[in-house]
């Protein structure tokens, strides 16, 4: 990795990008391949008019949620400004349900 002032940072050339999507009623599931680390940076979904919750799990543990309720706003999007990292071996879970798709975004790098 290329070395920036006292921490290790990735080089541009090092990421693999990442938008990661579960279509409408899907639980989307990638297991991070050995060597690799996932980071995921933020997630966008769509508003439904319900109450029902989306979560990102890490292993079938929960690492995020988020309720919806009834909104004027077509999407909401969070934002996780030190990443959620998933590591080799991890299975990366994004729900999604009937009426609105869902989307991560992040990048996949050497461990």
């Amino acid at each position: 990795m290329a070395k920036k002032k006292d921490c290790e940072c990735p080089a541009p050339s090092e990421l693999r990008v990442f938008r990661l999507g579960a279509e409408m009623g899907d639980h989307l599931n990638y297991v991070v391949p050995a060597g690799k680390v996932l980071i995921i940076n933020a997630w966008m979904t769509g508003i439904m008019n319900s109450t029902l919750g989306y979560k990102i799990l890490r292993n079938s543990e929960v690492v995020a949620e988020r309720s919806q309720y009834t909104s004027s706003q077509e999407s909401v999007a969070q934002v996780f400004p030190t990443g959620i990292a998933f590591f080799a071996g991890d299975t990366f879970t994004l729900e999604s349900y009937s009426s609105k798709p869902t989307f991560a975004y992040g990048y996949e790098r050497d461990a």
